[in-house]
C-alpha cells in the first residue's frame, strides 16, 4: 500500500546534472579494450586517442597529471613498439583542448538555462497576480492551498498537489504559447506556499460535511464545486460556497437532491425485517449529515447471502460516494488512521476478527481524538489528524465484542435472503439510481427538521452516546415518530450489546454463575477472588481454565477484565465496587442489585451531558 498516493504526490524534479550527463555522447569503447591485450603498429595512434579522450572525460581538471601518467604507463606496457612520448603528447593535448572546450560550453548552457528558469518562474508569479480571484490561504495544520477560478466556478486545490502545478503549466501556455521549465513552475510553488502560510488566511477545512454558523454545509464533490447549505428553514445548493472543504482522489460526485424527497425510498433495498432496528438504522443515516458530534458505528452482521456487503454499499452511496464503497480493515494503526481521515463515512467489509488496537482506534475515531505519524521522508515532522467520522462494519458474526465498542455501536442483524427473492446487484444499482435524488432530498429535509427539533430535545437519562441519543431523538420526531419510538429502540438496542458483551466473555460467566450460587454479597481481595473464581469454573462449571486463553492467570489481570466489563454487568443486576480502604490489601466487593430500570423522563438534555460542547452552541 501507498504511504503516499502517486496520485497526491509529485515525482522528485530531476536534477539538471541528469539532464545533460543524458545529453552526452556515449563512447562505445570501454576500459576492458585498453587492458591486457597488445596493441600494435597500425592501431596505437588510435588506440591512443580513445585512451586520452576516455581519461580526460571521466577526470576532474585537477587530476588530469595523473591521468598523463596514466596514459604514459599504458604507452609502455601495452603498445609494441611504444609510441614516442612526443607524439603522444601531442595527442594528448590536442584532446585536452576540446574537453576544455566542450566543459565551458556546458557550463555556459547550464548558466543560461538557469537564468531562464528564473525568468519564467517570475513570469508565473505576475500572471498569478494579475488574476483577481486567485486567494492563497492556509488551513489549521498549516497546510497550504489555493483556490482558484475555473470556468465560471471555483475550485480549492492543495498548492502541493498535482492538481495545481497542472493548472500553472495552463496559465503560463495561455499567456506565452510555450512550456515553462518544471523546475521554473515548482520554484513558483515554492513562493506560492510560502505566502499561503505567511499571508493568507486560516481556514478550518472539512471532509464532506462541516457546520458554519448556524448552518450544516454538504459537500456535493462534483465538477462545480457546489455545495449544499442545510438550516432550521430549509436548504439550498449553493454555486460558490464558502472555503469549508477539503477533497480526496477518492471522493465521488453526489447527485443533485431533489425538493420534496423521501427517505423511506431507501428501505426496500435494505434487507431488514426488524422494525427497532429500521428506525435507529434511518436515524443514523441522517445523523451522518450532522457533524461534530460522536455517531454510533452500525455493526451489521448475518450469514452468507443476507447482502451485508450491498447494505453497507448503499448506505455509503447515500451519504459519502466514493470508489472505496467498502474497505479492507488494516492492520496497522497509523495506516487505518489515514484511511479514516481521508472518509467522512467509512464502511469495513466482511470482518471475522477485530484486535484489540483496533478497536481502540474506531472508538477513538467516532467519539473524536487525534493521531499523529511521521512525514515520509523527514526526522522530525509530524502529519496530523483530528477525526470525528462515520464508521460502520460488518460480517457474520459480531466481532466487534469489546464492552467500550460496542457501546458505541448499534446492531443490526440481517437473514439470508431466500433464492426465489434475490436480485442481480446490476438490477439493484440501476433502480437506486433512479430513486436516489429522491432519498438524498429527502435526507435533507430531515435533517433541517431536526435542527429546528434540537433544541427543545429533553431526557433524563443519557446513555453512553449522549449526542447521539439527543440528536437521534430531533431526527426521529423529524421522521414522525415519537420520543418513546426512539427511546425505546436504542435502549432495547443497548441490552441487546450487553448480553452480547456477557455471552461473548468467560469471566462474566463465571462471575455470574458463582454469584447464583451464593447467598448475599461477596467481599474479599483480588487474589482471594481469583481463587474462588477459578475453582468455581472447575469444579462447577467444569472448565479446564488452563486450556482457555481468556481465563486470567493472575489476580491484577482478572482485577482489570471486570472494571471492563463492571458497566455490563451491573445492568445485569451485579455491582462490582472498589471502595477505599486504609489497609494495605485492596478490596473488591460483588454485589446483587435488581436490575437497572431506564427511565424515559424528562429533564434538560443539556445539564448532564458528557458530549461534546461545541454542538450545543451551534444552535
Amino acid at each position: 500500500s501507498w504511504s503516499i498516493s502517486p496520485q497526491d504526490a509529485d515525482l522528485v524534479e530531476l536534477p539538471l546534472w541528469v539532464l545533460e550527463e543524458n545529453k552526452k555522447e556515449h563512447e562505445s569503447t570501454d576500459w576492458n579494450e585498453f587492458l591486457g591485450e597488445e596493441v600494435l603498429q597500425g592501431a596505437r595512434n588510435e588506440n591512443a586517442t580513445k585512451l586520452a579522450g576516455k581519461i580526460l572525460h571521466h577526470l576532474p581538471e585537477e587530476m588530469w597529471s595523473v591521468g598523463w601518467g596514466t596514459l604514459r604507463h599504458w604507452n609502455e606496457k601495452s603498445c609494441k613498439p611504444p609510441l614516442a612520448e612526443q607524439e603522444l603528447k601531442k595527442t594528448w593535448d590536442s584532446i585536452q583542448l576540446k574537453e576544455l572546450s566542450r566543459r565551458e560550453s556546458v557550463e555556459e548552457s547550464v548558466e543560461d538555462r538557469s537564468s531562464d528558469r528564473k525568468s519564467i518562474s517570475t513570469e508565473l508569479l505576475e500572471l498569478i497576480e494579475n488574476q483577481q480571484d486567485i486567494e492563497l490561504f492556509h488551513n489549521e495544520l498549516g497546510e497550504p492551498f489555493v483556490r482558484i477560478p475555473v470556468g465560471d466556478h471555483k475550485e480549492i486545490l492543495p498548492c502541493r498537489g498535482r492538481a495545481f502545478k497542472n493548472w500553472l503549466y495552463g496559465l503560463f501556455w495561455q499567456a506565452k504559447k510555450k512550456a515553462p521549465y518544471s523546475e521554473a513552475v515548482n520554484t513558483a510553488i515554492n513562493t506560492l506556499q510560502a505566502r499561503a502560510l505567511i499571508e493568507g488566511e486560516k481556514y478550518t477545512m472539512h471532509n464532506r460535511v462541516a457546520w458554519m454558523d448556524d448552518a450544516i454545509w454538504y459537500d456535493l464533490s462534483d465538477k462545480e464545486w457546489r455545495a449544499v447549505e442545510i438550516t432550521k428553514d430549509g436548504w439550498e445548493i449553493h454555486q460558490t460556497p464558502p472555503i469549508l472543504f477539503k477533497r480526496y482522489s477518492h471522493q465521488r460526485q453526489q447527485v443533485e437532491p431533489e425538493i420534496g424527497g423521501d427517505l423511506n425510498l431507501l428501505l426496500p433495498f435494505l434487507n431488514i425485517k426488524d422494525e427497532q432496528q429500521k428506525l435507529l438504522l434511518l436515524v443514523h443515516l441522517v445523523s451522518c449529515f450532522v457533524p461534530d458530534f460522536p455517531h454510533v458505528i452500525p455493526q451489521v452482521y448475518g450469514q452468507q447471502g443476507s447482502a451485508k456487503s450491498m447494505f453497507c454499499r448503499l448506505l455509503r452511496k447515500v451519504v459519502d460516494p466514493s470508489a472505496i464503497e467498502v474497505a479492507t480493515l488494516p492492520r496497522d494503526v497509523s495506516e487505518l488512521a489515514q484511511l479514516l481521515n481521508h472518509h467522512w463515512c467509512i464502511f469495513f467489509d466482511n470482518l471475522s476478527v477485530m484486535p484489540d488496537r483496533i478497536s481502540d482506534t474506531l472508538c477513538k475515531a467516532v467519539t473524536g481524538d487525534g493521531f499523529a505519524k511521521r512525514e515520509l521522508y523527514t526526522n522530525d515532522e509530524d502529519i496530523i489528524f483530528e477525526i470525528k467520522h462515520c464508521v460502520g462494519i460488518n460480517g457474520i458474526n459480531l466481532v466487534a465484542n469489546k464492552p467500550d465498542l460496542l457501546e458505541r455501536s448499534i446492531l443490526v442483524g440481517l437473514e439470508r435472503i431466500p433464492e426465489d427473492k434475490r436480485r442481480s446487484e446490476c438490477e439493484i444499482y440501476k433502480e437506486f439510481k433512479l430513486v436516489k435524488p429522491k432519498i438524498l432530498g429527502g435526507v435533507l429535509d430531515i435533517v433541517s427538521k431536526a435542527m429546528a427539533e434540537y433544541p427543545s430535545v429533553k431526557l433524563k437519562n443519557l446513555p453512553r452516546m449522549a449526542d447521539f441519543a439527543v440528536w437521534g431523538v430531533a431526527i426521529a420526531k423529524a421522521m414522525d415518530y415519537s420520543q418513546e419510538d426512539f427511546i425505546n429502540a436504542y435502549y432495547n438496542n443497548i441490552k441487546h450489546q450487553n448480553e452480547e458483551v456477557l455471552a461473548e466473555s468467560l469471566i462474566a460467566t463465571v462471575v455470574r454463575g458463582y454469584m447464583d450460587s451464593i447467598e448475599g454479597d461477596w467481599e474479599g481481595t483480588p487474589s482471594e477472588l481469583h481463587a474462588v473464581l477459578t475453582k468455581h469454573a472447575e469444579e462447577e462449571l467444569g472448565i479446564d481454565v488452563a486450556k482457555e486463553r481468556e481465563w486470567p492467570k493472575k489476580a491484577n489481570v482478572m482485577s482489570r477484565r471486570l472494571n471492563e466489563l463492571k458497566t455490563n454487568l451491573e445492568t445485569e443486576g451485579l455491582i462490582v465496587d472498589r471502595p477505599r480502604t486504609s489497609g494495605k490489601s485492596r478490596v473488591i466487593i460483588l454485589r446483587k442489585v435488581a436490575n437497572n430500570i431506564v427511565s424515559t423522563g424528562t429533564i434538560d438534555s443539556t445539564d448532564d451531558c458528557d458530549g461534546d460542547d461545541d454542538v450545543m452552541s451551534h444552535l
